[in-house]
């Protein structure tokens, strides 16, 4: 295996080899291996192999490197899935772009036709930020796969949406797999190891650079079925992943804000040009009536990490729903401070918001 993932990081750092024409290879020979044992002549003959590209496949074959990267991934136990391996995720086989080697941390989740993404903008509002890690607790519950990009905001939520609803998320990442980015994310990289996977294109030791997050934004479309836009401005990198969502011939769901908001402008413009406006996750599976399984119960491990002061402010609820102005004089705290309470305790899963102010315990808790 060792010796088949050193042909294939080879093959794929020839330059002009790229994705596309790397897939091509590899149909045409049946792996990577044969691939470098072919003569000039028949790498010719493969589409779009010029006479160039093939004398670099002979000339600049860099066994060393190849072999020092591929230790590196059995070193840092990484999946490595080329584009001819069975593990390699079915939806991305029909991505013309797709990765020539996709790397893993974490076991595969499955099946591979029930994953959505969940995509935004990393300066969300507090709403926002909500209401994408209820959509993804809500999916999750339901059996679907979370996939998103793990950057801050509407990705980290929706993120711990479905880590807290006890489902599986996917992490694609724009530097490779011992380079979390950002940092702050490291413990919910960890969560997300241990209850789904984290991908990656890239090699040992890559940085996160610019240019690579539009790249595995086609990525995290590619593996999904549709993708949510969850507050993203004009100009949020989302939009990217809803572009490639549409290339790759995914559905596209948008979640509406107010026409003056300015972090939704990017939502509203597409729901405008023909995405389904999106409010719930039934508005998912009336588009997309083969997702929608069996709810199943919240299961935690354990629960969520609280503070002191969330766990007296969940202590008051044991009669039921309470009003904001009763818990502020049972708590013995200011409104303000008690929103933010409430606020990290709803983000939790904790709790939930009634009409008039008033706020319950979810039922996993009551």
């Amino acid at each position: 295996m060792k010796e088949r993932l050193i042909d294939a990081i080879a093959l794929m750092r020839i330059p002009g080899v790229g994705r596309k024409r790397y897939r091509r290879l590899v149909e045409a020979f049946g792996s990577p291996s044969e691939v470098l044992a072919a003569p000039i002549q028949r790498l010719e003959t493969v589409k779009d192999i010029s006479r160039t590209t093939a004398t670099a496949i002979k000339e600049q074959y860099d066994g060393p490197a190849a072999r020092s990267y591929a230790s590196k991934v059995v070193q840092l136990g990484w999946a490595a899935l080329s584009f001819d391996d069975p593990g390699y995720p079915t939806p991305l086989r029909s991505v013309p772009d797709g990765p020539a080697v996709l790397f893993r941390l974490g076991e595969a989740t499955a099946p591979d036709e029930k994953m959505i993404a969940i995509v935004g903008t990393r300066h969300p509002s507090e709403k926002g930020r909500l209401f994408a890690s209820q959509l993804g607790s809500a999916l999750a519950r339901s059996g679907i796969t979370i996939v998103s990009g793990m950057a801050e905001g509407i990705d980290s939520a929706a993120h711990h949406g479905a880590l807290d609803g006890g489902g599986k998320t996917i992490a694609v990442l724009g530097s490779s797999l011992d380079v979390i980015y950002p940092a702050s994310n490291k413990s919910l990289a960890a969560r997300i190891k241990e209850q789904g996977a984290i991908y990656s294109e890239y090699l040992p030791g890559t940085r996160p650079d610019r240019a690579f997050f539009p790249e595995r934004n086609r990525i995290i479309s590619g593996l999904s079925r549709g993708v949510v836009v969850v507050e993203a401005g004009r100009k949020s990198g989302a939009l990217i992943t809803a572009s490639h969502a549409l290339e790759q011939g995914r559905e596209l769901f948008a979640v509406p804000g107010a026409p003056t908001d300015r972090m939704s402008e990017g939502a509203n413009e597409l729901i405008r040009n023909g995405a389904r406006l999106t409010t719930s996750p039934e508005d998912i599976f009336d588009e997309l009536p083969t997702l929608k399984g069996e709810v199943l119960a919240k299961k935690f491990i354990q629960l969520p990490d609280m503070t002191d002061a969330e766990k007296n402010i969940t202590a008051l609820f044991s009669a039921g729903p309470m009003q904001v102005d009763q818990l502020s004089r049972a708590a013995e705290l200011p409104v303000s401070e008690l929103m933010e309470l409430l606020l990290a305790l709803e983000l939790k899963g904790v709790v939930r918001e009634l009409s008039g102010k008033r706020f319950v315990l979810v039922e996993e808790y009551a």
